[in-house]
Parts: structure tokens; C-alpha cells; sequence
């Protein structure tokens, strides 16, 4: 047809990316206001990755992101600290608890598969809705992983479960050294790391119960888990983020992962304890608040207070981290 002569024209002379996004190429959006937020996420990083004091670094983030990410990028004063905290924890667990699986519940557009080097051993699973992989698998085609492997397991949150044997089912093949093509799973007799960032506050707590269950289940000793949270007044504020409310907290994360989950070694930082030092490019945890409050943010800290919490915990094993790394 003349249109398909003129389109394949305008590529032979190097024009077409002047033609209207419309009739050249169209982004795929994201489908979920979770998803929504993966990608608001991603911009953040992107934004951080062009500083020349960056606390790390995201060279997918933009890609990730997508147009419509980058007109609504995430507040960097919960984005920078957190993706940041949560890279320490992931490379302290691999170095001293043995942890050679990396579980992320929620992954949306994260990246760490293709950025953390230095962890050959670690098998990545990024747990999410089809959905975001239906945006994010295309955009990573063709790139490089840093770590043994990735697989992304797409489920459905909704239905009690369903991630636990999704995961489950997932197979990977891997290749080494010394034997090429292993099909391996998700070896629950391995220690893991579990990342659960910006999940628990859109989860009721009845759903958040049940994932903790699920994780005791999965996670062998010296397993760890990070996540960010709100307490329980924070939620009476109503808040909103691309179109997802916030509908999960606890004044006591660390005595629910205990008495649900067996982590019992556990860590609640309250977030205003941590610094992002720009000067040594690392975050400071320090052992008080900017207003004198201790870090540890107990839960007769918590009660009646509008905070937002960093939650370490960890299944007792034969190695184990320093508490709140």
C-alpha cells in the first residue's frame, strides 16, 4: 500500500522517528494504578541516577519509567532512602547470612537484576500482576542480567495464594561453569531475601497476616525481610498515590511478623532516623530522630502517631546479621 511504501521509505532515509508518536510507535501504558505507581517509582530513580552525588545508580529507569512514569515521578524523600536500603540489606544478607535468593514481592519496574554486580550466586524472582510484565518483559529484551538469574512470576494478588504457587511453579534455566542448562526453582531451604517495598500500606491487614503466614512457609533460617510502613493512625489521612489508597498499618510490625511469620529478630526504624548524606554517598542511621526520639520505633512509640517505618526482620539461623544492619 502507499502507506507501507512511505513508512518503509522514511526508514530507509533514518526519518521516521520524525513521524507523530501515533503513527509511528505507541508506549504501552500500565493497566493498574499499582502499576501506575511502579513506574512513578522507576522516574524517581531515573532522577537520582543523574545526580553526581547519586546514592546508586539505574541506567533502565527512564526506559522503565515510560512517558507516562516520568510526568509523575515518585517524592524522591521516600524513593532515594529506601531503594538505597533496601540495595545495603540485599548485599549484607548475601554476604553474611548466605542468602542466595532475592524475592520481590511487588517488584513493579525494579531493576536490580541488571544493576547490583558483585552477587553471582543470586537468583532473582520478581513477583507482580502479568500485567506490569506485559509492559516491563519488552523493555528489558535484549539486556543483560549482573546476577545467576531472573524470572518474573506474574500472578494475581487478589486471590488468596495464588503468588505462593505461581512462584512455586516457576522454572529457570541456568547456566555455569560446570553444568550448563540446570532447570532450578524457588528453593525454600535456601535463605532468602524478601524485598516488600511500598506493599504492606496497600494491603488490609488481613491480607498482610496472610502473606507473613505464606513467608514463614517459604523462608529458611537466616532469611530477611525488608519493608517500608505506615502505622496504624498514618492511614486516617486518607492518602492516595496514583490512584491507589493506602489501607494497611500496625503500630507493631515487628511482633506480627513474629508471632506470624517466626522472624523473630526484628528492627522498626522509625524513617525520620535516617539521613541521606550526600557528601559519602551512603545513607547514616542514626540512633535518634531530628526531634530526639530514639530510632527504634516501638510500638508505644507508634500509637496515635503519624509515622512512616522501616521494618527489618529476619528468621533466626546460624548466621545471622547485625540487628537494623
Amino acid at each position: 500500500s502507499q502507506h507501507s511504501f512511505l513508512l518503509g521509505r522514511l526508514r530507509s532515509i533514518g526519518l521516521l522517528m520524525a513521524l507523530p508518536l501515533t503513527a509511528a510507535y505507541k508506549e504501552a501504558v500500565v493497566k493498574t494504578s499499582h502499576a501506575y505507581t511502579a513506574r512513578m517509582c522507576a522516574a524517581t530513580r531515573w532522577s537520582e541516577s543523574q545526580r553526581g552525588d547519586s546514592l546508586f545508580t539505574d541506567a533502565l529507569a527512564k526506559r522503565l519509567a515510560g512517558a507516562e512514569g516520568m510526568r509523575n515521578p515518585m517524592g524522591e524523600w521516600i524513593m532515594v532512602p529506601r531503594t538505597r536500603y533496601g540495595d545495603d540489606l540485599v548485599r549484607n544478607a548475601y554476604e553474611k547470612n548466605h542468602c542466595r535468593q532475592l524475592v520481590l514481592l511487588g517488584a513493579g519496574m525494579d531493576a536490580r537484576a541488571y544493576r547490583m554486580e558483585g552477587m553471582p550466586e543470586l537468583r532473582v524472582f520478581e513477583v507482580d500482576q502479568q500485567t506490569t510484565f506485559d509492559v516491563k518483559e519488552p523493555l528489558l529484551r535484549d539486556e543483560q542480567i549482573l546476577v545467576k538469574s531472573r524470572v518474573a512470576v506474574g500472578t494475581d494478588f487478589r486471590e488468596q495464594g495464588r503468588w505462593v504457587r505461581d512462584l512455586l511453579a516457576q522454572q529457570v534455566v541456568e547456566s555455569d561453569n560446570s553444568v550448563s542448562n540446570t532447570l532450578t526453582t524457588f528453593d525454600s531451604s535456601v535463605p532468602t531475601v524478601w524485598l516488600l517495598e511500598g506493599l504492606l500500606m496497600y494491603l488490609s491487614m488481613d491480607d498482610t497476616i496472610a502473606l507473613m503466614q505464606n513467608i514463614k512457609f517459604l523462608s529458611a533460617p537466616g532469611s530477611v525481610v525488608f519493608h517500608d510502613a505506615v502505622t496504624e493512625r498514618y492511614i486516617d489521612q486518607g492518602i492516595v498515590v496514583g490512584g491507589a489508597p493506602f489501607i494497611g498499618g500496625s503500630d507493631d510490625y515487628a511482633g506480627l511478623w513474629r508471632k506470624h511469620a517466626g522472624f523473630s529478630s526484628g528492627f522498626v526504624r522509625d524513617f525520620d532516623s535516617i539521613e541521606v548524606n550526600r557528601a559519602r554517598r551512603k545513607l547514616i542511621l542514626h540512633p535518634q530522630t531530628y526531634r530526639g526520639h530514639g530510632a527504634e520505633a516501638t510500638p508505644a512509640r507508634c500509637h496515635g502517631q503519624h509515622l512512616c517505618l522501616f521494618v527489618t526482620v529476619e528468621k533466626p539461623g546460624s548466621r545471622t546479621m547485625r540487628q537494623d544492619f
